[in-house]
């Protein structure tokens, strides 16, 4: 049986882990942390799931996830990203538990900033801006540091981080984790089939098999655990996988739209403006004119 909770509790020396990995790309499994964990992807690209968000990331992607937070990360697989580069992956992921701050610190009006994004990591938060290059920096020196000076460092981070409107939560607002074991194990393997499968016709039947249930049951499974269908969630992926191929210039809105698993252009076109708010030739100008900028 996977494990639904990784406890990290019990590597933290100083109640800070350090993490640097640099080797093959390998798909991580549905799991959740006692601690926080900050997280840098300094070379790879795939999708990330955090909650009920799915978004693509590329080098320098950068996100702060609470305790209990589901999150998975697929690291361009063969299907999804045509792009060799993203085979092998290069990341920091710092873990800490704070418990150096009481609850009369946090509780301190000085501190109204930091408990907000204390509550906003329950969601996962994505850093950007000069923010991000912040974090980033204080990062790799944080690697140097012991004992005292790796707490003033995270510190330094997490306040940097709270002062600035540079970040954006990624888990929809009120997003609770609802999952048992066997919720994991179920949902890790529907999220794994769609991921190698998402580019072919995935039918109720085939993808409630997966998981032993009727497609009756499936679908009302699916959906209470993830707050979306599962029509939904597999647009999602499609979509993000449409974005990127948007950023090819050879390829037609018409071969974006089939290389994505979408069987016609009005699916397509409808789905793409209901999640980007932009019809595909305006998300592919937009694209165009940040390359250019």
């Amino acid at each position: 049986m996977r494990p639904l909770l990784i406890d990290v509790k019990s590597l933290l020396t100083d109640s800070i882990h350090i993490k640097e990995i640099d080797g093959i790309a390998l798909e991580e499994q549905l799991h959740f942390h006692n601690v926080y964990e900050i997280a840098l992807i300094i070379t790879s690209g795939g999708k990330r799931i955090v909650g009920d968000n799915i978004e693509d990331f590329t080098d320098g992607d950068l996100v702060l996830l609470g305790p209990n937070v589901p999150h998975m990360t697929y690291y361009g697989t063969e299907v999804a990203y045509e792009n060799d580069s993203y085979s092998r992956i290069k990341a920091l992921v710092i873990y800490f538990n704070p418990d150096w701050l009481s609850e009369n610190h946090l509780n301190s009006p000085n501190l109204a900033k930091f408990r907000k994004l204390i509550e906003d990591a329950k969601r996962g938060i994505k850093i950007l801006g000069n923010t991000r290059k912040k974090v980033i920096k204080e990062m790799i020196k944080l690697k140097n540091l012991t004992g005292l000076k790796r707490i003033i460092s995270i510190l330094f981070i997490l306040e940097q981080i709270s002062i600035s409107e540079e970040y954006q939560c990624l888990a929809r607002e009120g997003y609770l984790n609802t999952y048992s074991q066997q919720d994991v194990k179920r949902i890790d393997e529907v999220y794994a089939y769609v991921m190698s499968h998402f580019t072919e016709k995935i039918s109720l039947p085939e993808i409630a098999s997966v998981v032993s249930l009727t497609p009756t049951a499936f679908c009302k499974y699916f959906k209470s655990k993830t707050q979306k269908t599962f029509s939904a969630f597999v647009n999602e992926v499609r979509i993000g996988h449409a974005c990127k191929l948007l950023g090819n210039k050879n390829l037609s809105i018409s071969q974006v739209c089939y290389r994505s698993g979408f069987n016609n252009l009005a699916s397509f076109n409808k789905n793409f403006r209901s999640l980007t708010k932009m019809i595909p030739s305006e998300y592919r100008l937009k694209l165009n004119n940040l390359a250019s900028a």
